[in-house]
C-alpha cells in the first residue's frame, strides 16, 4: 500500500492548522516528499471570535505541535494564565465557587495550569509555527464548494473555479462545513443552540470601581451567564461576554445581522442596540465593576452557536470530518483541546497505519474518538442549558446547588485536562481482516 503523499487540509482555523502540524511531525520522518497544503476561506486570517480558554490539556498539546512557544514569543498577547474560573451570583455579588486549575501541588495538571487567550493570537501562533514546516502550505481565499472521490484520489473543487488533487482530505471547516454538507453527510446541517454570544472588549482602566476576580469569572443570572475576563499578560482589556437565550427570528434581524456591513452608522447604531440589550438583560447586577462594564462597553458584536447532532456520519472514503465540522457542541473549557485531540491522536493513527487503506485509519480514529466526544456533546448540552433564562427561584436553587455541582464534576474535568492525545494507546494493524469493519461496530 502506498502511503499518502499529498494531503488536502480544508480549513484554516485551529483544527486544520494543528491537523496540518501533528501529520507533518508525524508523517515526516516516513513519507519522502509528503505535502500538506491547508486551503482557508478567508483571504487574511480571520479576527473574528473572542477570547478562548486554553485548559492544561489544550497548552500540553500545544506544547507538543511546537506552538506554545510562539504564543509564549508574543508577550502580552500571547494570553493570561489562569489560576481558576471564579464563580460569582450576579444579583447579589455572592462567591459561589470556584473551578481550580492550579492542582494540589500549584502547578497545574501535568505541569499546565490555564490560559486565556485571543482566538486571532492563537491563530497567529498556529501560522507562524505552520511557516517554519518545510512541507506545509496556506492558500487562502478557497471556498470548498464540491468534491469527487475515486479510488486512488479525492478532488475539490473551489468557488475561483481551481481544484486540488490529494491522497485523502480533512475537512476542518467549522461547524458549517462545505466538507461535510458537500462530500460526506449533506443530511446533517448545523443546529442553532438558541444561545448566543453578545461580547465585546474594554480597557481596564476605564473601569473605577474594583475588579472582583483575579483572572477570569462566569458571573450567573437568571437571563444567563455573563463572562467576564483578562485576555492579556498586562490584563490591560477586559473580553465581556454575556451567553444568552436569544430567539432564532432575531439573529437574522438586522437589528443584530446588519446586511448592509458597509454601513459605519448601521454597525454603530447595532452595536448600541446590543448593549442596551446585555444592560437590560442584566439589569439586577449587583457587583459595581460589572454593571460598569456592561455601560461603558462599545463595539458590541453579536455570535450565535451551532451544533452538530451527535453520532453523525464523519468520513468517507478519503475524506475526514475533524473538529467542530464533525462534533460541534455548545462552547465549554474543552473546545480547544478538543480540536487539538483530533489532530493529534489522527495523525498518530494514519501514521501507525501509513501501510494500510486510509479507510482503516478513518475507522480506528473513530472507533477511538466516538464514545469521548458523545459524552462530552451530552455534558455540554446540560451545562449549556443553565444559560438559558429560569424564573427567579430557579436560578436561587440552581447558584444555592453550584458548589456541589463543582464538586461531583470535579473528577471528570481533572480526567480532561490530564488527557494527552500523543500518548494514548493506539491498537496495532492487524494483518487481516480490515480494520473498516470497526466502522459498524
Amino acid at each position: 500500500m502506498i502511503p499518502p503523499c499529498d494531503i488536502l487540509v480544508l480549513g484554516g482555523g485551529i483544527a486544520g492548522i494543528a491537523a496540518a502540524l501533528a501529520i507533518s511531525k508525524e508523517l515526516s520522518p516516513k513519507v519522502p516528499g509528503l505535502k500538506i497544503t491547508i486551503f482557508e476561506l478567508h483571504n487574511v486570517p480571520s479576527t473574528s471570535g473572542g477570547a478562548i480558554n486554553l485548559n492544561p490539556a489544550a497548552q500540553r498539546h500545544l506544547h507538543h505541535l511546537g506552538v506554545l512557544d510562539e504564543l509564549d514569543k508574543m508577550g502580552a498577547d500571547g494570553g493570561a494564565e489562569v489560576d481558576q474560573v471564579e464563580m460569582f451570583s450576579i444579583h447579589s455579588g455572592r462567591r459561589l465557587g470556584r473551578v481550580d486549575f492550579s492542582g494540589k501541588d500549584g502547578k497545574g495538571y501535568g505541569g499546565y495550569k490555564a490560559r486565556r487567550v485571543m482566538r486571532i493570537s492563537l491563530h497567529l501562533a498556529l501560522l507562524a509555527t505552520a511557516e517554519k514546516a518545510s512541507n506545509i502550505d496556506v492558500k487562502f481565499g478557497k471556498k470548498v464548494v464540491d468534491g469527487v472521490e475515486s479510488e486512488e484520489k479525492v478532488t475539490i473543487f473551489f468557488e475561483d473555479g481551481t481544484n486540488a488533487v490529494g491522497d485523502l482530505a480533512l475537512g476542518c471547516d467549522g461547524v458549517h462545513s462545505p466538507t461535510r454538507m458537500k462530500l460526506v453527510d449533506p443530511s446533517t446541517p448545523s443546529e442553532y443552540t438558541g444561545i448566543c454570544f453578545i461580547q465585546t472588549t474594554i480597557k481596564a482602566n476605564r473601569i473605577n470601581a474594583p475588579v472582583h476576580f483575579k483572572t477570569t469569572a462566569m458571573n450567573r443570572s437568571r437571563h444567563g451567564g455573563l463572562l467576564t475576563t483578562y485576555c492579556h499578560k498586562n490584563k490591560e482589556d477586559i473580553f465581556v461576554a454575556a451567553l444568552a437565550e436569544v430567539d432564532a427570528a432575531d439573529i437574522s434581524h438586522e437589528t443584530f445581522c446588519p446586511r448592509n456591513r458597509d454601513s459605519i452608522r448601521h454597525r454603530r447604531t447595532t452595536s448600541e442596540r446590543l448593549r442596551d440589550e446585555v444592560c437590560e438583560r442584566f439589569n439586577d447586577c449587583g457587583i459595581p465593576c460589572v454593571q460598569e462594564m456592561l455601560e461603558k462597553s462599545l463595539n458590541w458584536a453579536l455570535y450565535p452557536v451551532y451544533q452538530l447532532p451527535p453520532d453523525r456520519k464523519w468520513h468517507t472514503e478519503r475524506t475526514l470530518l475533524l473538529g467542530d465540522a464533525a462534533h460541534a457542541m455548545p462552547p465549554r473549557d474543552e473546545s480547544a483541546a478538543f480540536a487539538l485531540d483530533d489532530a493529534i491522536l489522527f495523525s498518530r493513527i494514519l501514521s501507525l497505519y501509513i501501510h494500510q487503506p486510509i479507510s482503516d485509519a478513518f475507522a480506528v480514529y473513530e472507533y477511538i474518538r466516538r464514545s469521548p466526544v458523545t459524552k462530552a456533546y451530552n455534558s455540554s448540552n446540560v451545562t449549556w442549558m443553565s444559560n438559558k433564562g429560569t424564573g427567579r427561584w430557579t436560578n436561587r436553587l440552581e447558584e444555592w446547588m453550584t458548589p456541589w455541582q463543582l464538586y461531583k464534576d470535579k473528577k471528570a474535568r481533572i480526567g480532561a485536562w490530564e488527557f494527552d492525545a500523543s500518548t494514548l494507546y493506539i491498537p496495532p494493524p492487524p494483518k487481516e481482516p480490515s480494520l473498516s469493519s470497526l466502522e459498524d461496530k
